[in-house]
């Protein structure tokens, strides 16, 4: 195994950062002992010498189950016994472990998760339903979020960051992104997070009085109620919170309340008495499902949290995710 420090990647997630140091290239020659085709991560076991001469385990993260299935990936993508030389992000707290970048096979193919120039994640191209501009669209069907930058991404801008309060920032700075993400333990986290996971699927549908949206990542469904003006008392607090609805104009707006202490999306933290309101429409000339986002929480925050998330109109079939909790070295 080998240890070098390249050129720093720019433009690296956030998330990925938090785990792995993207200006620290790691390479390991090894053979593979064991593959996790799973969800919400899957994991390559690589058997290796180390510098000292001794026999290791590394263990390098790879995308979701979901996401290397719709790249045309499967459990076959790697094979026990079989010789390897990955290229990938050293972990920032475990020397045995890294994120994938480049795996280099022995018959002279190759498979690349993350680019080890710019730590940009390569996701399974989509192909949108063609929409002409000015005409119409409902905001019913199956979205997706196709990847992680530019026009790929269809993040908007967030504001109201900047107002957190000491005891905002005091829960913030108790967040552990490694055992404290609600992916780690297969939690849906809110709907903030759940919008626009990349690579991964939304569907909304309805019935007479509610409607649903199924996000793909953790296999969530959220129930909009229609049929409701406020929210019921007796509702217990969760994650995702209890949704009331309505049409204005075209446009869904969504006001949840009752939600649980917990993560809105990130390192950025919530109280049990925040409220979020979503305004969910098509975008007149791109045709795509435009979520605008307000939250308030004013024991964390002074002023509202905005953001926005832009999502594709997609035909790719829903993939049950099937989550399993943990990570191999826990």
């Amino acid at each position: 195994m080998s240890l070098c420090i390249l050129a720093p990647a720019v433009n690296a997630h956030h998330g990925f950062t938090a785990h792995f140091d993207p200006d620290l290239l790691i390479r390991i020659e090894g053979t593979i002992k064991q593959y996790d085709f799973i969800n919400p991560h899957s994991y390559l076991h690589i058997e290796s010498v180390n510098d000292a001469g001794e026999t290791v385990v590394y263990v390098c993260d790879l995308q979701a189950k979901t996401q290397l299935m719709r790249r045309g990936a499967d459990e076959t993508l790697f094979k026990v016994g079989e010789p390897i030389v990955v290229e990938g992000f050293q972990a920032r707290r475990n020397p045995l472990r890294c994120e994938f970048g480049m795996g280099h096979f022995a018959d002279g193919s190759s498979f690349t998760m993350r680019s080890t120039d710019k730590a940009r994640t390569q996701f399974a191209e989509n192909k949108e339903i063609p929409f002409s501009p000015g005409s119409s669209r409902s905001i019913f069907g199956t979205w997706i979020r196709p990847g992680m930058d530019g026009d790929l991404s269809g993040r908007g801008r967030r504001a109201g960051m900047d107002s957190i309060t000491a005891a905002g920032q005091a829960a913030a700075d108790a967040y552990d992104p490694e055992t404290d993400h609600p992916a780690a333990h297969c939690r849906p986290g809110s709907p903030v997070f759940s919008w626009g996971k990349p690579g991964l699927a939304t569907q909304i549908s309805r019935d007479a009085n509610n409607i649903f949206i199924y996000h793909e990542s953790m296999d969530v469904t959220r129930t909009v109620h229609l049929d409701l003006t406020e929210h019921p008392s007796d509702v217990s607090p969760s994650e995702m919170g209890h949704s009331i609805g309505r049409f204005e104009d075209g446009v869904l707006t969504i006001d949840t309340a009752r939600f649980e202490v917990g993560n809105l999306t990130g390192s950025i933290q919530h109280t049990d008495k925040m409220t979020l309101q979503e305004r969910v429409s098509i975008h007149p000339e791109s045709g795509r499902l435009l979520i605008e986002w307000t939250t308030l929480d004013p024991e964390y925050y002074l002023e509202p949290l905005t953001g926005s998330q832009r999502l594709q109109s997609t035909t790719k079939e829903i993939i049950p995710y099937n989550c399993i909790p943990g990570s191999p070295l826990e």
